[in-house]
Parts: structure tokens; C-alpha cells; sequence
């Protein structure tokens, strides 16, 4: 599972006492530009070079000079792969953004996680002993800079963001660990661990 950031980090009553309930959206409208750009590069880049390739399976004079010129058939793949891969990848990234959110509920040691799209609803959720501890992380985008604190986890696709804000004040978060019963570790370990979750993990997909 990939990680997903989300802008908008919305909490339900007070962030600082449990059950902590947390919806987290992205804006139409700061996608709108991103989506715009990477349809009109596939529009104007892929799709002539997928019509091409369809061109070429379809017609035996392209196919026997391919098979006489095998290296430039291969040059022609691998373009295609890589205009493909450098268009195609971020505007699915942006699609699922545009379309996705995410529920977070945080109860009776409990943390329950629902993502979901117009397609597909998931649900997974595992004791909030499996998480380390909670960091103060700050971002850095177009946008300007904010502060996250995340619940981190082992498996960093695991790890959610609780609360953003352009600041969060040191008071704030520790009575933010303090709720959780969850110590305070280093933004760093959001990057410095690996993707595989420890054998430990009890986390139930649905």
C-alpha cells in the first residue's frame, strides 16, 4: 500500500482526548492545475506513441521492418515505457488524490483507519501499541510549510498524520503524546525505516 498525504487534516471535537476522530481530503482545486498539465502531456506525448504501437501490431509492412531492425523496435519500447512512466504514474497519483479519503478513529487503545474512494472502501486497524511514538514532522510545498504530527509506525505506509497546522506548538503536542500514552520520537524515522512491518504487527484488513 502507498502512502497517501492528505492536505486537509480535520478533527472532531477536542485534539486533545479520546476517542480522537480525524478526517483527512485534499482540494479539488490545488489539483486542478497538476491534472490539467499531466492530461495534456499524455494527450500530446503517450496517446500518438500508444496509436503507434497499436499502428505496428496491426500492420504486417511495420511488423517486417521492426523484425528486420530489432534494436530499433527496442529503442521505440523503451520510449514508450519511459514517457509512460514519467506521465502516466504522476496523473494516476493525482487521480487518487482527487478522489480519496481517509477516516481515522482512535478509541480503547485502538486505531481503526477507513480509506476510501467512489470505488472501493478499506478498512484496516490494529492496537495503538504497535506504533512507536508520535513526531513533529514539517513539510515543506508550493503552498509554504506546515507542521504534521504523525502517528509513526513501523511500517511507514502505516504511519498517519493526526494534526496540521502552520504551527503546532510544543505544548500542544506533548499534551497531543500525553492523550496517546505514546512517547515522542524523531521526524526522522518516518524515512529511516523500511516499508516491511515487524512480525509483531496485528493489523486487520477488510
Amino acid at each position: 500500500m502507498q502512502r497517501q498525504t492528505f492536505e486537509h487534516i480535520e478533527v472532531s471535537g477536542d485534539p486533545h482526548s479520546l476517542p480522537l476522530i480525524i478526517r483527512q481530503t485534499n482540494s479539488k482545486l490545488s489539483k486542478l492545475p497538476g491534472l490539467l498539465l499531466m492530461t495534456t502531456l499524455a494527450a500530446l506525448i503517450v496517446l500518438p506513441q500508444l496509436g503507434f504501437a497499436v499502428y505496428a501490431f496491426t500492420s504486417a509492412d511495420v511488423r517486417r521492418a521492426l523484425a528486420a531492425h530489432p534494436a530499433v523496435a527496442v529503442e521505440l519500447a523503451l520510449a514508450l515505457m519511459f514517457w509512460a512512466g514519467l506521465i502516466l504514474w504522476p496523473l494516476r497519483n493525482i487521480l487518487i488524490a482527487l478522489i480519496s479519503d481517509r477516516f481515522v478513529d482512535i478509541r480503547n487503545g485502538e486505531v481503526k483507519v477507513v480509506d476510501r474512494t467512489p470505488f472501493s472502501t478499506t478498512l484496516w486497524q490494529m492496537p495503538l501499541s504497535n506504533f512507536e511514538g508520535v513526531a513533529l514532522h514539517t513539510r515543506t510545498s508550493l503552498s509554504g510549510i506546515r507542521h504534521e504530527a504523525v502517528l509513526v509506525h513501523p511500517n511507514k505506509n502505516r504511519s498517519i498524520i493526526l494534526m496540521a497546522a502552520d504551527r503546532i506548538g510544543g505544548a500542544d503536542f506533548d499534551r497531543l503524546c500525553h492523550t496517546l500514552r505514546l512517547p515522542a520520537v524523531s521526524a526522522g524515522r518516518l524515512y529511516d525505516l523500511g516499508d516491511k512491518p515487524p512480525r509483531h504487527q496485528n493489523a486487520v484488513a477488510a
